[in-house]
């Protein structure tokens, strides 16, 4: 079964009518991800995989556009990719099912623990100037969580910010893992063995790095060296979007609401994704590779 656009995702920070004078080149690249689940990273990889150096001079985050953001007028954004002659690696946060769909295209899938991007969208939030994404600092973590938990999606609102949303846009895409040019990566695989999710991607793009490009890129793209150098990899750094560019990323870290929810917070969350997914699909989400899933054989 091939996907097809059957939901118009529209609201004051995405519109995915955007795609629809978009004109693909043949091996295009999207990296498509519920927001706050290693899409900066796994742009970094794009790039420096594509220019095959990871020389200061490439800007991931100013050359991957988003293309589903109102921010960028759409005029602009076009007559950016048009120009561009290398391979293009495009951002997008919306669901499979809400933008189109090119056999000669290559489609990375990254995914992470539904809960840890609750952490990070709460820090993302916060370092916004704009103050745009102030509603989702609720006044405490645990309010927060329970109500980000409980939320339902709505088809057509991935903008609620909401278990439920993450949810669709894994299933949106699992709904089509037997398509060959669908690659599915998880930010737990990156943290633990970054070399090999390099490579895995790299294959994805079907090129065939150097042992010492390998290297390069897996320097390049850790945590410390993209935080310290938050100017080249940041989105929007130095155009006076962030409070601070280097807190874009922030610490990294996985796992924080073992120590700060409480176990009814933890309960509840437990109860709403055992009712939105089955057993082996919320062992992969949560985990990646290491637990058993229905992607493995992918």
């Amino acid at each position: 079964m091939t996907p097809g656009r059957t939901t118009l995702y529209k609201g004051p920070v995405y519109d995915s009518t955007r795609w629809d004078g978009f004109v693909p080149r043949d091996g295009d690249v999207f990296i498509c991800t519920p927001p706050k689940s290693g899409t900066t990273w796994t742009q970094a990889i794009c790039a420096f995989l594509i220019f095959g150096r990871t020389d200061a001079d490439i800007k991931p985050g100013m050359i991957s556009p988003w293309l589903d953001a109102r921010a960028q007028p759409l005029n602009e954004l076009y007559d950016m990719l048009s120009a561009q002659t290398h391979r293009r690696f495009i951002k997008t946060h919306t669901p499979l099912d809400g933008i189109p769909y090119f056999p000669q295209c290559t489609y990375l899938s990254v995914y992470r623990d539904p809960r840890d991007t609750y952490f990070s969208m709460r820090g993302h939030a916060a370092n916004l100037k704009s103050g745009k994404l102030a509603h989702r600092l609720v006044a405490t973590l645990s309010d927060g969580f329970r109500e980000w938990a409980t939320k339902p999606f709505t088809p057509g609102d991935f903008e609620s910010f909401a278990l439920g949303a993450n949810v669709h846009h894994y299933q949106s895409y699992k709904k089509h893992a037997q398509l060959p040019n669908l690659h599915f990566f998880h930010y737990a695989d990156m943290k633990r063995d970054l070399r090999g999710a390099v490579a895995g991607m790299a294959a994805a793009l079907e090129l065939s790095p150097s042992d010492a490009l390998l290297d390069d890129v897996v320097a390049a793209v850790s945590f410390e060296n993209m935080r310290e150098n938050a100017g080249t990899f940041a989105p929007n750094a130095g155009r006076d979007v962030w409070k601070d560019d280097r807190k874009f990323f922030r610490n990294g870290q996985s796992q924080r609401w073992r120590e700060t929810l409480s176990d009814s917070d933890l309960a509840l969350y437990d109860e709403r994704v055992r009712a939105l997914l089955p057993d082996d699909d919320i062992a992969w989400l949560h985990n990646g590779s290491i637990a058993p899933a229905l992607l493995s054989g992918l």
